[in-house]
């Protein structure tokens, strides 16, 4: 039956009539439960995917819940690695690969959502989160049961004589708990003695407090469970996070590629190696001034002469990026490193650059200056009679499209920044967004003022690092140019050296003090495992005879994940102010309090 003209039925009215207020009071009851039921879904939805700030640790008292917690927590950082890292290639096929391959877009992004690599990186970080939360939470309950079992019979045991007027003292003494304590005493001596001279040679006043900035941020739920665990006797020791990190990443780390393994134990040990430092540093109120630029600039001493002089002791994608970075030719590179090893250089490679097809200006001769050309011909004409001159690329060849080598190495700042812009700017923008999106929605303007801001330091970080090396090279080779007898010998004697090369190459790190000084740490981080790398391989050419890897190298790559990866925890575990922010926050997203 339809309603009069004029007249609607409303949800009130039930069956032609009107409901009573109580009815309407319920329906209304049920609209609010609704909505605070889709936004408790919400809300669950979204700590799945992301852990806030302040997520107090789990207390567990049982094996099996230690069980289950791990398990929880390995299936959630395995799909929130997996999709991290197929999102990444999708954004990079959506951007890169479909202008250039049209008919193949849907096999692309299949290709990128379920990649082998993705399940990899996945299967890796679950099982590591899995295993390293099994065991934190384990060793506390074994060792508050150990200890209570210990206590109980050493109760029964003083309830059976022991320590009565008729034990002797030769028998006392050797009891083990006797020992213990002697033993003790003797570590304890050992370490004032150790200890004492380091706390003589520092000042009187005391170390600095440390900064709001530096103290890790602990909410009141927080710190009341790690009171309640501390109380039961289950609170957590450095030696029970360094042992899970150690077991957890020994067997994580399997999964990922072999062909990855050597650099995620670098980068690993490296940052375990970084927090140890802060933490100690912190304790001792020792500071170096200027550390990360000294490392990245011994950092880059070794790389940049690896890439110089020895490029087979670099990863061949690491020396294909410094190549295309340097906006030089590849064949003047190559002249340059058979004059310093070799004292002569093919004149070939001479010849590949006259006639314009040397990267990155392959196709085209009209980009090299008549004045280039004029002097790189007689370099050629010279070098077919036997005189190579000095043990350095001539700078003809170094920048054919530039006379002026001052000019060119300013344009080079210009040309490396564009180059890295987006690049840059995808490291800056991305991480204000994901780890700071109360600021950014509270302040949006300054947000993307500091990332650009960011955005244009990294680039021109990169560019004076080009300029500096590029401008080496052009010094040394006017300074030969000078008419004077002495200044010429002394250029080729120097140019014979390696230590030479070395250091005229860490000069290029000094590049860093054009970053901010909250990255340089990360930068120096992200360069000391490559250089480290790099010596020992030109180590084991050189001094050692083994020029290939050998079949058990997997075993040294696991322990060094393995290692580094138990520093790594036990510091974030007990003072996550040592980490960088980057790290910890990626450890929290990941494993969370506990």
């Amino acid at each position: 039956m339809r309603p009069p003209v004029g007249q609607s039925r409303l949800s009130g009215d039930v069956g032609g009539e009107r409901a009573s207020p109580f009815q309407n009071y319920n329906s209304f009851q049920n609209l609010v439960s609704l909505a605070n039921a889709n936004e408790r879904l919400l809300e669950s939805t979204k700590k799945l995917v992301w852990r806030d700030v302040g997520d107090p640790p789990a207390l567990l008292y049982t094996l099996t819940q230690c069980l289950e917690h791990g398990t929880l927590g390995g299936l959630r950082a395995a799909i929130i690695a997996y999709g991290i890292r197929s999102g990444i290639s999708v954004f990079l096929v959506i951007f890169g690969a479909f202008r250039k391959f049209r008919r193949l877009r849907v096999t692309l992004l299949k290709h990128a959502i379920f990649s082998k690599e993705a399940r990899r990186f996945g299967a890796m970080m679950g099982t590591f989160v899995c295993i390293y939360k099994i065991v934190l939470n384990a060793l506390p309950i074994l060792a508050h049961r150990f200890t209570e079992a210990r206590n109980f019979r050493a109760k029964l045991h003083e309830r059976s004589g022991y320590g009565t007027p008729g034990t002797s003292m030769e028998d006392e003494f050797d009891q083990p708990l006797f020992m213990r304590n002697k033993r003790g005493r003797w570590t304890e001596s050992i370490r004032r003695l150790v200890l004492t001279p380091l706390a003589l040679s520092r000042s009187s006043s005391p170390p600095p407090s440390p900064t709001r900035s530096q103290l890790p941020h602990l909410s009141d739920s927080t710190k009341t469970s790690l009171a309640i665990a501390k109380h039961s006797g289950l609170e957590s020791k450095r030696w029970h996070a360094a042992f899970a990190g150690t077991l957890a990443a020994a067997v994580a780390v399997m999964f990922e590629n072999p062909s990855q393994r050597s650099a995620i134990g670098q980068q690993v040990f490296v940052r375990g190696l970084q927090g140890v430092y802060n933490a100690w540093s912190h304790h001792t109120g020792y500071h170096v001034p200027f550390g990360s630029v000294v490392v990245f600039s011994l950092c880059c001493g070794q790389i940049l002469y690896s890439f110089l002089l020895k490029p087979e002791t670099l990863d061949p994608s690491y020396d294909a990026w410094i190549q295309s970075m340097s906006i030089a030719p590849a064949e003047a590179l190559q002249m340059n490193r058979e004059l310093v090893l070799d004292g002569k250089f093919d004149t070939k490679l001479l010849e590949t650059i006259l006639e314009g097809k040397s990267k990155p200006w392959k196709g085209d001769q009209s980009i090299i200056t008549p004045n280039n050309r004029t002097g790189m011909l007689n370099i050629l004409e010279r070098a077919r009679k036997g005189d190579f001159g000095p043990r350095i690329v001539p700078c003809h060849a170094l920048h054919p499209h530039h006379d002026r080598c001052v000019p060119n190495a300013l344009i080079k700042i210009a040309e490396v920044a564009q180059l890295l812009l987006p690049v840059y700017g995808a490291l800056h923008f991305i991480p204000a967004l994901l780890f700071k999106r109360k600021a950014a929605l509270r302040h949006p303007l300054r947000t993307l003022w500091k990332a650009l801001l960011g955005t244009v330091r990294s680039s021109t970080f990169i560019g004076v690092f080009v300029f500096i090396l590029q401008s080496w090279f052009c010094l040394i080779t006017n300074a030969h140019n000078i008419k004077s007898p002495w200044m010429a010998d002394w250029i080729r004697h120097l140019t014979k050296s390696k230590l030479f090369w070395w250091f005229g190459s860490s000069l290029s790190g000094l590049s860093l003090l054009v970053e901010d000084k909250h990255r340089r740490e990360e930068l120096a981080a992200y360069v000391l495992p490559k250089a480290g790398l790099s010596a020992w391989l030109h180590f084991r050419d050189e001094y050692m005879g083994v020029k290939q890897r050998r079949r058990g190298a997997w075993k040294s790559e696991v322990a060094l994940s393995a290692v580094g990866m138990g520093m790594v925890m036990s510091i974030y575990q007990t003072n996550p102010a040592a980490l960088s922010g980057f790290v910890r926050r990626i450890l929290y997203q990941f494993v969370g309090p506990n």
